[in-house]
């Protein structure tokens, strides 16, 4: 239907980037990304007036992008396009979209996934042309990453973090040549155009699956921070622990390993108190969240606040203050200090395992 509708239109149609690259390394496809050499909303727009079963769900004329839905399937259509960087780290600018394939492709992030498959209609069958004007397909077999042109990191630093990203998830090792160019690029970043919230975007996808902890202790070993600041405030010692806390206080591994490394001097004066009752457990960790637990124990190993969470933070009175004011208590400092007192007193009874 795509390829017919393509082929009426009189432009072609591509598979192209991630969707190509997980195809030949025989892997998964998570996302279905179709280039269309023109305009992406037309396309869709004309497709939907033949097909019934198409759905347009959103459009960004600024990007001539479309999100579809078709047979059940979430289909996202780009038109091809060229870009520039105007500064280092900043979002591209669009200089035209429209454009021959091979311009779109080489405006990509690596070689592995600067590559298309055209596909079209012929003898009443559906027929599959692989581009690959950078062989990105020997990067893929190689398990290489290569950008593009040697100013790709400065263009974009958040590629070394997506580039560790193919690295942890799927074995791809940087070319000695993207080393040098790394190496060069941290000595001495420009970070006038570059967004935190760039950084913290990819770092979120980075640190959301089981290799949080290896990327955390890589972006240490390898400068990586460097990117957005010139001396870490987080530490090595807290990788561990952080892995940890996850589990133990269910949150999320991207948000904890995200607000240690952007939010841990908010905990600096945070005063650790050697507390012998669970009273005093308590009251210090009452007003916590869980993920502030959770960074807590992860920046200062204290298993005070693991007690707190697992033992002692849904304690509650089996007595109210209504109850205590019908056995002849009133209303004041005597009703809450006799409420804390039986608090303390259950709090208090809780062993240790």
């Amino acid at each position: 239907m795509v390829a017919q509708n393509a082929c009426d239109m009189g432009v072609d149609a591509y598979f192209v980037g991630g969707m190509v690259r997980d195809i030949l390394m025989g892997i998964e496809i998570k996302d279905i990304d179709i280039l269309i050499e023109g305009s992406a909303i037309d396309f869709v727009q004309k497709l939907s007036e033949c097909a019934p079963n198409v759905m347009i769900k959103s459009v960004h004329k600024a990007f001539n992008t479309a999100k579809t839905v078709i047979n059940g399937l979430e289909i996202d259509f780009a038109s091809t396009r060229e870009e520039i960087y105007p500064q280092s780290g900043c979002l591209p600018v669009i200089q035209k979209t429209g454009c021959p394939v091979c311009c779109d492709l080489k405006r990509r992030d690596f070689t592995v996934n600067a590559i298309a498959v055209r596909f079209f209609t012929g003898k009443n069958e559906l027929k599959y042309e692989l581009i690959d004007p950078f062989n990105g397909s020997d990067d893929i077999k190689a398990r290489s990453l290569r950008v593009l042109h040697n100013k790709s990191y400065i263009d974009d630093p958040t590629r070394i973090l997506r580039g560790l990203d193919f690295k942890l998830r799927f074995g791809f090792n940087f070319s000695e040549n993207d080393k040098k160019l790394i190496e060069e690029h941290l000595k001495s970043p420009d970070r006038e155009g570059l967004s935190i919230d760039r950084i913290k975007l990819t770092l979120k996808k980075l640190f959301s699956d089981k290799n949080a902890k290896k990327a955390y202790n890589q972006i240490l070993e390898n400068n990586f921070y460097k990117i957005w600041c010139d001396i870490p405030s987080f530490k090595h010692e807290w990788a561990q622990r952080l892995d940890e806390a996850s589990s133990i206080f269910n949150v999320l591994k991207e948000e904890i390993f995200l607000k240690a490394i952007f939010e841990n001097e908010l905990y600096s004066d945070f005063l650790i108190q050697n507390h012998t009752e669970n009273f005093e457990i308590y009251n210090q960790y009452k007003n916590l969240k869980p993920l502030d637990l959770a960074l807590h124990y992860a920046i200062f190993n204290d298993a005070n606040v693991i007690f707190y969470f697992q033992k002692l933070k849904d304690i509650k009175l089996d007595i109210s203050g209504d109850d205590l004011i019908q056995q002849g208590f009133s209303q004041g400092k005597a009703l809450g200090d006799e409420l804390s007192r039986l608090l303390k007193e259950k709090l208090n009874s809780i062993e240790r395992n």
